[in-house]
């Protein structure tokens, strides 16, 4: 990942966990076990679904009987023999 793109997640995160922050009962942040416990309901309910949405986006596979660009079908074989069917 390149300078620009790190840049620009943590510019993220800080403004996501801002957000947080903001949502988070004051009395929870007064102890290690309180910060853990907000931290972790942050993540499972807000934060980890939509990284889930992102990750399940289906890839572009190609349709049955579709014609497409694919070089492998429009390229002539590199071999002279015949294809020997078995």
């Amino acid at each position: 990942m390149d300078a620009d793109k790190q840049t620009q997640i943590q510019a993220h995160v800080r403004a996501i966990a801002a957000l947080l922050y903001e949502e988070t009962a004051p009395e929870q942040l007064t102890t290690l076990e309180g910060i853990e416990v907000a931290v972790r309901g942050h993540l499972l309910e807000q934060i980890s679904p939509q990284i889930g949405l992102f990750l399940s986006k289906p890839l572009a596979a190609p349709r049955v009987g579709e014609v497409g660009n694919s070089r492998a079908s429009s390229a002539k074989s590199a071999s002279r023999k015949p294809k020997q069917r078995r």
